[in-house]
């Protein structure tokens, strides 16, 4: 059986699709992860909470100004963009969905069972030399200790396949060997 670590991105996206709200036109094919090992990091635990909150509120829109720079001496633009922003989702609705995430993790969900793995110190151990990565691949330490959660685990067991749609944290892992897949493909992309 085939064991899956969903970064905090991919685990959302999971729970948005049980919930009726797919949030993703190239979705991830759940029906293959359901029928394998699902496993999130405590990190993801602890976030996932937040993201929800964050489709709950959602975002005003606003006009913002735009900084880019526009030219080598350093000119930055002078026009400002506008920001359409997100309607808040449903009350209930982000209720539900942090009820279904206390039920997958106590493993009382009937949809699908999900472990939560300690960050222990060897991960935070590993997750900071993973970190070597950030200078050429803009990612986070969140992603460093999900990467590193994946990599610890598969050398006490079988490969755990991450599950993730942060390309900057996909390319670090194919550095590190690490297998993965993405949306809208239904095979594993395994690194040797």
């Amino acid at each position: 059986m085939k064991k899956y670590l969903l970064d905090t991105n991919a685990f959302f996206e999971m729970l948005s699709f049980f919930v009726g709200k797919n949030i993703r036109s190239d979705g991830y094919d759940f029906e293959d992860i359901q029928n394998g090992e699902c496993y999130i990091s405590k990190i993801t635990e602890l976030e996932i909470l937040s993201v929800i909150g964050k489709y709950g509120r959602g975002e005003a829109a606003q006009w913002q100004k735009c900084t880019r720079q526009i030219h080598e001496d350093g000119t930055k633009c002078n026009y400002k963009y506008f920001h359409k922003g997100r309607k808040p989702w449903n009350k209930k609705l982000c209720r539900d969905m942090q009820k279904l995430v206390k039920e997958m993790i106590t493993g009382s969900s009937p949809i699908l069972k999900v472990k939560v793995l300690d960050v222990n110190e060897t991960i935070i151990d590993r997750a900071e030399g993973f970190m070597m990565h950030a200078s050429k691949h803009k990612f986070g330490s969140q992603d460093a200790l999900i990467a590193a959660t994946s990599i610890i685990y598969s050398l006490q067991e079988e490969p755990m396949i991450v599950v993730t749609s942060d390309r900057a944290l996909r390319a670090a892992m194919i550095e590190e060997g690490v297998g993965f897949i993405v949306p809208g493909y239904h095979e594993n992309i395994e690194n040797e």
